[in-house]
């Protein structure tokens, strides 16, 4: 991610625009997500590029048995995440990193989450955010995404596509759903994604 992006999404969260976009924006988003995730009720979760930690809570709201563990690079969201899923007495905790180099285990997580996620990652940044999500998922975990079909043009990402067209074969992934969603801007429909991690 540039420097600007992060210098963007720091301004937002500390001026409450990101929680006010995103509430007028992503709930159905979220909650499309939160279905996908297809939760059972014990599972550990890893929500990349959290944010504000808006969807993290959700999937922590289904229920008690569910951890959720939260990574942004922004520290002023990791903060308003902590806030937040404190005052619900949620089972979620939150660190700062890169989707690049996530600070997790092998096979540590049943279901990984991200949101509109891939469009701030730069061309060279989003082939290693991807094989990091493969690697932190368990066999037979699940990747549940929500990418815009066309990045917005003023983020200068020459391939557009490149993440959902090239890399989900390459990295590993296996389709278990992908559908076109409403736009979230004037002119930018979404696509949700649920890939599956191949088991042994």
């Amino acid at each position: 991610m540039s420097s600007f992006a992060n210098k963007i999404l720091e301004l937002s969260a500390a001026f409450g625009l990101y929680d006010w976009w995103a509430s007028r924006c992503l709930k159905q988003v979220y909650d499309t997500l939160v279905g996908l995730a297809d939760l059972c009720g014990d599972e550990e979760i890893l929500d990349v590029g959290c944010g504000t930690g808006m969807l993290s809570s959700r999937l922590a709201k289904v229920s008690d048995g569910i951890s959720v563990h939260g990574v942004d690079i922004s520290p002023r969201m990791i903060t308003t995440a902590g806030r937040r899923t404190r005052g619900c007495h949620l089972n979620a905790e939150y660190t700062v990193g890169t989707a690049t180099k996530l600070p997790c285990s092998d096979g540590q997580f049943d279901v990984v989450s991200s949101c509109v996620l891939f469009h701030l990652l730069r061309d060279s940044e989003k082939e290693l955010a991807l094989r990091e999500i493969f690697r932190v998922l368990k066999p037979g975990g699940r990747y549940v995404c929500a990418e815009f079909e066309k990045y917005p043009a003023w983020f200068s990402c020459k391939r557009l596509l490149e993440y959902p067209n090239d890399l989900i074969g390459i990295v590993g992934f296996d389709v278990d759903a992908q559908f076109a969603g409403p736009s979230i801007t004037r002119c930018h429909s979404v696509v949700y994604r649920a890939l599956i991690k191949p088991g042994d």
